[in-house]
């Protein structure tokens, strides 16, 4: 009889996570009474303290994305993890842009309160270049140098060599406030999150309020975006590569519409020209070509 009991109890006990899906979907943490019936009073003070407006009230957005604005009115929760101990965390969409939140749940003669809500805060970086600044054998890598950098006696180049900012477009998709993104090699804390009219993903309002821009970039990826839509890039080293015998350069025209040059012969004759001339090699513009651990090409390309 006391087994069938406690089953039956079991059974009987609300659901957590349809709790939390419940409360999220419906708008009811928006709701004074749900709050006050639902939530612990030591949840209740928290909630009045960061009420920041005239009056009363409670800060219901701690149970949502601090997002002011979003690609699409999509609001739902994705899954709800059990963290032990009353602790769960809920993943969910709020505009179409995914949060995480960190959410106590207990029990009290049958009813279920929230005794706490927190963020769930991350670090997200750039995914690995996969480059090994010291070992460079079989790559094309993002370069800059200048024409004094070539020692043609040694025949080398010395280079500072960068990669792209990419980032996995799940990790974008789950960015939230107070998390951190690493931007330029730089840690930003997430402020604000909007999409602006160029399709952009804006972090902080933009480069131009201090924050920056995130571009989708196919293949799973966001790529970090600069001014005239160029991607940003983070500084991995610097090396010096044999070149090949037979190494060539690709060089674009002084001007958009000037066919680029293939020089295969006299490329230290090219480059000397190039110090009076166009001198900048970067890594907006510039790919070197390794393979077998030495260049066999640079090519530059005509950017604004």
């Amino acid at each position: 009889m006391f087994i069938c009991a406690l089953a039956a109890a079991c059974t009987q006990r609300p659901d957590d996570r349809e709790f939390i899906r419940d409360m999220y979907e419906n708008n009811l943490y928006e709701d004074y009474t749900f709050l006050e019936q639902h939530c612990s009073e030591g949840l209740l003070e928290k909630l009045s303290e960061q009420y920041d407006y005239e009056g009363e009230g409670y800060a219901v957005w701690k149970f949502r994305s601090g997002a002011q604005d979003g690609p699409s009115r999509e609001r739902s929760v994705i899954h709800v993890e059990d963290e032990g101990d009353g602790w769960y965390i809920y993943t969910a969409l709020d505009m179409g842009i995914t949060f995480r939140k960190k959410i106590k749940i207990s029990h009290e003669g049958g009813q279920t309160m929230i005794e706490d809500v927190a963020d769930v805060y991350r670090r997200i970086a750039p995914l690995p270049s996969g480059i090994d600044v010291d070992n460079l054998q079989y790559c094309t890598v993002p370069a800059a140098f200048s024409p004094d950098d070539f020692d043609w006696t040694g025949k080398s180049l010395r280079m500072t060599v960068y990669s792209e900012d990419l980032y996995d477009a799940v990790d974008i998709s789950m960015m939230q406030t107070g998390d951190t993104l690493v931007y330029r090699q730089e840690p930003i804390v997430i402020a604000t999150l909007a999409w602006n009219a160029h399709g952009m993903l804006e972090v902080n309002g933009g480069l131009e309020e201090g924050g920056c821009w995130l571009s989708g970039s196919g293949g799973g990826t966001y790529r970090g975006t600069e001014w005239d839509d160029h991607s940003s890039y983070s500084k991995l080293g610097k090396a010096e590569v044999a070149l090949a015998d037979d190494f060539m350069i690709i060089d674009c025209g002084e001007f958009p519409e000037d066919p680029s040059d293939t020089i295969r012969a006299g490329q230290n004759l090219y480059i000397e020209k190039m110090k009076k001339s166009r001198p900048d090699f970067f890594q907006l513009n510039t790919r070197v070509t390794i393979e077998k651990g030495l260049i066999t090409a640079i090519s530059r390309k005509w950017i604004p």
